[in-house]
């Protein structure tokens, strides 16, 4: 037992060692109740709660925050009083200085937590100070998901990827700001960004693909290459005439503009100058949020006027009827119609007023078989044996 007096002292004592080191709040009056205020980061204030009337017969008993409690968990488990001994008890300064080093390690890397919550999808995995989930989302809504472990200094951080984003970022130490790592400039968000830029670099070319393979017909990409083919439908002159294309992607697409060739030979110049022109106004105000498939929609746009002829009897490409072109993409409406003998284009409505008037094609003056009637008869063939009349 320790006599009053002398547990005064030591109690005395106690508190002046603890408002030597922290700031501090006596409670009742009482140098035994304070409360102790400190804080981790220029943002991350704690208050703790501790009253040790009974030092050091028992441990103290502590109050604290949910936020610390996260942290610490119970009092009960911390290394200065589990295994408490009253012959030999540590200082209460030593309890609040394991309590503040668990707070300090758990926010140790809050401010560049921070600075990545500000510009990326987030989490701190749980059970940990300074392992973080990043998801990076990009084209078509896809998430790519990876692990970051944050390092003291002087050390960069690691990364955990999974197979289809290490395959995308590549190897670390071919990035500049990772290779020359320097803590000093806090360069975790410009490595993010690299990253970030790598993944959606390799990530564009898969929903490019997936466009052009909705809309066109035989895509292929062959990354080894950076070779891409496609087809676009045609009609010249009635006839289906399907033009094949060659990509060439650079290495740093989409910042550089793609090479695109013809592979099918056009005997038409009008229509091959037309595709010229549209892929040579495409490339020259090209730019990274130009997509591929805009370059072959300017030239599907160039063979479909090429391809379109007006109506024979209107001539016009909208129905005077309907309002409806006499030509469309695959998909849309159309209203047409053609003489079954000669080929001419008509707005369908145009064709049946036509036949109801004139009963023929304006063109070639022939009629439909359903008004040329039956052929005409022919006389009947004499029997072998018999002679021709004379």
């Amino acid at each position: 037992m320790v006599a009053p007096e002398e547990r005064d002292a030591l109690l005395a004592l106690e508190a002046q060692q603890l408002m030597n080191e922290y700031q501090t709040e006596i409670v009742d009056g009482s140098i035994s109740r304070m409360r102790i205020y400190f804080s981790v980061t220029l943002e991350k204030h704690y208050v703790i709660g501790i009253d040790f009337s009974n030092y050091p017969t028992s441990p103290p008993l502590i109050t604290l925050q949910q936020a610390v409690k996260e942290v610490v968990g119970d009092p009960a488990n911390l290394d200065t009083i589990k295994n408490w001994d009253p012959q030999n008890p540590p200082h209460i300064a030593e309890i609040i200085r394991e309590i503040e080093g668990k707070l300090y390690e758990a926010n140790k890397y809050w401010e560049q937590e921070r600075l990545i919550s500000g510009e990326f999808n987030c989490s701190k995995l749980p059970g940990t100070s300074n392992e973080f989930q990043i998801k990076i989302m990009t084209y078509g809504l896809k998430e790519f998901p990876f692990t970051l472990v944050l390092r003291d200094p002087p050390n960069p951080p690691e990364f955990k990827f999974p197979p289809d984003v290490a395959q995308m970022v590549g190897n670390l130490e071919e990035i500049p700001i990772y290779k020359e790592w320097d803590p000093s400039k806090n360069p975790i968000i410009e490595l993010l960004r690299e990253i970030n830029w790598k993944i959606d670099k390799h990530s564009r070319l898969g929903f490019e693909v997936e466009l052009l393979e909705s809309s066109l017909k035989n895509v292929n990409y062959d990354p080894a290459t950076r070779k891409l083919t496609a087809e676009i439908k045609g009609v010249l002159k009635t006839s289906d005439v399907v033009f094949r294309f060659q990509v060439d992607l650079p290495e740093d697409y989409p910042a550089t503009r793609p090479n695109i060739s013809l592979l099918t030979k056009v005997e038409d110049d009008s229509l091959a100058k037309q595709m010229h022109d549209a892929v040579a106004n495409m490339l020259e105000t090209w730019s990274p949020f130009n997509f591929l498939i805009d370059l072959f929609n300017s030239i599907s746009k160039a063979i479909f006027n090429a391809s379109v002829m007006v109506c024979i009897v209107c001539h016009s490409l909208e129905c005077p009827t309907c309002g409806k072109s006499i030509s469309a993409f695959e998909g849309q409406e159309s209203c047409t119609a053609q003489c079954p003998h000669c080929q001419k284009p008509y707005h369908a409505h145009c064709w049946e007023k036509n036949i109801e008037s004139i009963g023929k094609c304006a063109y070639c003056l022939r009629p439909p078989p359903s008004l040329a009637g039956p052929p005409p008869s022919q006389p009947p063939t004499p029997p072998a044996s018999e002679e021709p009349p004379e």
